[in-house]
């Protein structure tokens, strides 16, 4: 059977992956999977994932210290006809130990007033454990007081830390490069210049998408800078639900 235009896009999405983690991180459980599945409106879905159990193994000094689960969700795009990233997961946890440290994560179409691009810290604080005890009762709120009358006590893993939305948000490449400053992991020689390029990839990449929501103050910018832009004969609304979006 003939591959679809999502799958051929989702095998070269995995592929480049791993090639660039190859290039940043010394072990060889780089793998990835990709599962296709149907959503209720018939549309088809890729979730690519770490093929390595609990994630790709993070050495320190050559020893095991971390993993690093990373997924993505990939549905084809009605506007522009491509395989964009509808969902993706970033965590973080101590080596072959469930509970996570942290999570980055990306959800399209995020429900109960929760960021579409945010990051959950899975451990206990207890002034934040005190402050969740008194929030107000709108938006999240209502849902941290819900939990505080069923006799749960709310957790800092509840709160949902924004990180840019929809087009200024955190790459794969910023959580390794975070990690290996603050956790010290072993990482190869070409690691710097292979996490650079991944992030000035995705930033045009983002930065591309971001003029296609706001093309005016694009134009308008680019104007100011001395470029010489001509206005096209059918303008192209701005998508404020993608500017507004947290």
């Amino acid at each position: 059977m003939e591959a679809s235009p999502l799958e051929d896009e989702a095998y070269e999405f995995a592929v480049q992956l791993m090639l660039r983690l190859s290039e940043i991180l010394p072990t060889g459980h780089l793998g990835f999977t990709a599962d296709a599945s149907t959503e209720p409106d018939g549309s088809a879905r890729i979730a690519i994932a770490s093929v390595f159990a609990g994630g790709i193994p993070l050495t320190i000094e050559e020893r095991p210290a971390l993993q690093l689960e990373v997924d993505y969700k990939l549905m084809m795009s009605p506007n522009s006809s491509r395989a964009t990233v509808v969902g993706s997961t970033f965590l973080v946890r101590p080596f072959e130990v469930g509970r996570p440290l942290f999570t980055v994560d990306y959800v399209r179409d995020a429900r109960s007033n929760t960021p579409a691009a945010h990051y959950n810290l899975h451990f206990e604080h207890g002034s934040i454990g005190a402050e969740l005890l008194r929030t107000g009762a709108t938006r999240r709120g209502k849902i941290h007081q819900k939990g505080v009358r069923a006799g749960r006590a709310p957790r800092l893993a509840d709160l949902h830390f924004p990180t840019g939305g929809h087009r200024f948000r955190l790459c794969l490449e910023d959580i390794v490069e975070m990690l290996w400053i603050e956790f010290g992991i072993d990482v190869k020689s070409t690691a710097k210049a292979a996490i650079c390029e991944g992030r000035e990839r995705w930033r045009t990449m983002q930065l591309r998408a971001a003029v296609s929501d706001d093309p005016r103050s694009a134009a308008d910018e680019l104007r100011a800078l001395g470029y010489v832009v001509e206005d096209p004969a059918i303008s192209r609304s701005r998508r404020v639900d993608r500017i507004h979006a947290i």
